[in-house]
């Protein structure tokens, strides 16, 4: 499982690093909002353990950026034990919510329903469009005519598909498909490519440019039958 813990208390922070760790999950750890947008622009991540009072960006308007353009579940982890701030919280998309002190067996079975109940309500075959995207057996179909896509072309698609209509950054995209070390033109170059392979039975570009900043989706993303 890969575990990001955004907590700006050293002690707590390292605590929660070494009980995770020590369970073979992979763990990074992040002081504040800023890095853990790095952290995930190197690797997704299955879980986020969200503390509220932050310095700079709270965790609340954070958790609501997640929930728009990440697929990974959000436990918040605060002190504020307020009925207010927990369905603050909630409606801002978080998964679950847990107060300090933590106990760390309860926080691991918490981390562990959260994954689970995302796992199961997670759809495995897309249909966008004239397209039909299986997640899982990585494929791609046009009307029923498969298309042979790159690992980059497909990530990007997923990523986009991801989003549900929503602009995706390039630099999003670029994290994606590279893994961190590409350049912004990759992901153009693979946007053009993608565009001439999915095509579309009346003409209209199934990815749309949102000039000075990315892309997205043209068509709705449904679940396929």
């Amino acid at each position: 499982m890969r575990i990001i813990i955004v907590e700006d208390e050293p002690l707590t922070r390292a605590s929660l690093v070494a009980f995770f760790a020590k369970d073979g999950h992979w763990v990074r750890p992040a002081s504040c909002v800023a890095s853990c947008r790095a952290a995930l622009s190197q690797e997704p991540a299955d879980i986020v353990l969200l503390d509220i009072g932050l310095p700079g960006e709270d965790g609340i308007s954070y958790a609501r950026e997640l929930r728009a353009s990440a697929a990974c579940g959000v436990i918040m982890v605060s002190r504020e034990d307020e009925v207010a701030t927990r369905i603050a919280a909630l409606d801002a998309g978080a998964d679950d919510y847990v107060t300090k002190p933590i106990d760390f067996d309860e926080l691991a079975a918490r981390v562990r329903s959260v994954v689970r109940r995302r796992a199961s309500a997670r759809r495995t075959r897309l249909a966008i469009g004239h397209l039909t995207l299986d997640l899982d057996a990585r494929t791609v179909a046009a009307d029923g005519v498969p298309v042979t896509l790159s690992r980059g072309e497909f990530d990007l698609l997923c990523k986009l598909a991801e989003a549900d209509g929503k602009i995706v950054s390039r630099e999003a995209l670029s994290a994606v498909v590279s893994r961190g070390e590409g350049d912004l033109r990759s992901v153009d170059a693979l946007v053009s490519r993608l565009r001439r392979k999915l095509g579309s039975p009346d003409g209209e570009i199934m990815i749309a440019t949102a000039p000075g900043f990315g892309y997205r989706l043209a068509a709705p993303v449904r679940e396929a039958g």
